[in-house]
Formats: C-alpha cells, sequence, structure tokens
C-alpha cells in the first residue's frame, strides 16, 4: 500500500526536469467582444481565393493580314420632313327639316331653269359676237379688194386705136382674175346686208362676164389672122366691140363707189 501511494510521487519526480523544458503556455487575452460583431458601414469583405488560373494555351498560328475594309461614309439622314398641321374646321351640317320637300324641289327646278336661260343666252351673246367679228373681217377684205379693182378700171385705156386695144384687152383679163377676197367670202356674204352682198356678187359677175367677152374677141382675131396668113402684129378685136365691152364694164364699175363706203362703216 505504500508503493501505491509513493509511486505518483516518483513519477513526478521523474517527470519534472521534461517540464522544465517545455515553454510556458502564453495566456489568451480577455475576449471583451461578442463572438459575431455587426456590419459596419466601411466594412470591406477580404477578395476570396481566386483558383488557379489554367496553364496558358499554345499561341495560335499567326494568319495572313487582310486589308481592313473601311466602312463607307453614309450621308447623315435628312430630317424629317415639318408637318404642319392643318386646324381642321369642323362643320356644322344644316338643321333639316327647315323647308318641306315640295319646296325643296321647286328651287331645284327653279334654279335649273335659271342655270339653262343664262347658258342660252350667254351662248347666243358669244355667237353674236362670233359673227360681228366675222362681218368686220369680211368688209374689210372685200372694201380693199373693190377699191384696187376700181384703181385698175380707172388705169384701162380706151378703144379704138390698135395700141390701146391690145392694152385694153390685157388690162380687161388681169382684172378680173382680183377676185381672191370675193371667192374667200362668198360662204360669209350672209353677214352682210342683202342689198350689199347683191351688189357686190353683181359686179363681180360682169366684169367676169367682159373679161370673158374680150378674151373671146380677141381669140377670134387670132384665128382671122391666121386665115388671112398674116405674121406678126397683135390679134386685137375690132374697135366696135372694144367700145361696147368698154361700156358694159363702166356699167359695173357703176356705183361702186357707195358700196365701198358701206363695207367700211361695216368695220367699226
Amino acid at each position: 500500500m505504500l508503493s501505491l501511494r509513493l509511486l505518483p510521487l516518483a513519477f513526478l519526480l521523474i517527470a519534472a526536469p521534461a517540464l522544465a523544458q517545455a515553454p510556458a503556455p502564453v495566456a489568451a487575452p480577455p475576449q471583451d467582444k461578442p463572438a459575431v460583431e455587426e456590419e459596419r458601414p466601411d466594412f470591406q469583405p477580404l477578395r476570396p481565393a481566386e483558383p488557379d488560373e489554367p496553364a496558358a494555351a499554345a499561341p495560335a498560328p499567326p494568319q495572313p493580314s487582310t486589308p481592313s475594309t473601311v466602312a463607307p461614309v453614309l450621308p447623315s439622314p435628312s430630317p424629317p420632313p415639318v408637318v404642319v398641321q392643318v386646324p381642321v374646321v369642323e362643320t356644322v351640317p344644316p338643321a333639316a327639316g327647315l323647308l318641306p320637300a315640295w319646296a325643296m324641289a321647286l328651287l331645284l327646278v327653279t334654279g335649273a331653269m335659271l342655270a339653262g336661260l343664262f347658258g342660252i343666252t350667254a351662248a347666243r351673246s358669244m355667237r353674236r359676237a362670233e359673227l360681228a367679228e366675222r362681218r368686220r373681217a369680211t368688209a374689210a377684205c372685200l372694201a380693199a379688194e373693190l377699191e384696187t379693182r376700181r384703181l385698175a378700171f380707172d388705169a384701162v385705156p380706151l378703144p379704138p386705136n390698135v395700141d390701146a386695144g391690145v392694152s385694153f384687152v390685157s388690162a380687161v383679163i388681169s382684172m378680173a382674175g382680183i377676185d381672191c377676197a370675193f371667192r374667200t367670202a362668198q360662204g360669209s356674204l350672209f353677214l352682210l346686208s342683202p342689198q350689199l352682198a347683191a351688189h357686190i356678187s353683181v359686179h363681180y359677175a360682169a366684169v367676169q362676164r367682159v373679161a370673158d367677152f374680150v378674151k373671146g374677141q380677141s381669140l377670134a382675131a387670132a384665128v382671122r389672122m391666121l386665115q388671112a396668113n398674116r405674121l406678126g402684129g397683135h390679134p386685137c378685136p375690132d374697135a366696135g366691140a372694144m367700145r361696147e365691152a368698154h361700156v358694159e364694164l363702166a356699167a359695173a364699175f357703176r356705183g361702186l363707189d357707195k358700196v365701198i363706203l358701206s363695207l367700211n362703216a361695216l368695220q367699226r
């Protein structure tokens, strides 16, 4: 029993040198702060450890350099058109039922009759204006041509000598050919007064008849010359035929001055 009590003491004596060589344990400071602290506004968490980066891959072979393409410069888009908003005027529909149906029908018929009457009146006035313009143009042409024929008649030589006879035939035939205005105005003679149109028509017809007569007498004289084997000279009609033709020609020109005055009055 004594040996069992001394055994711990012997063990302590043996272990005392080893315990003397061991470092003294450091006492932990007192923990005044709580185990879990509250989050502060200036708290910055530590960055977690990143995994090791994989080994760098083998570099790719260099590719042939290609010419860089320059993008085309697009024109700046035009500003959108300014849309002007037109104020919409709302039309108020007329109140229905102001007039009865028969009154509306009567107004429509009356309006149609008045429109037709005004249209007919306007058409007639335009027609009268057109006819008046044509009348003035016809009168101006005939007056100028008749004045020319009157001056030509004053220059016609008087028979019966031979030289005068030849000139008389040529003058009468040439004067009868001055009728361009009369041929043009034949379709407009109804615009003149009946008496004036009759005088003009008779004058042209008489001068043409005298010209045909003188031409026939000259042709007869040329045939007689051929029958008599006469060479040279002019185929002049005899003195009696020329005097008769001159008298008829003077009758055709009698009163032509009054006709010209009437035509000049129509031009105003």
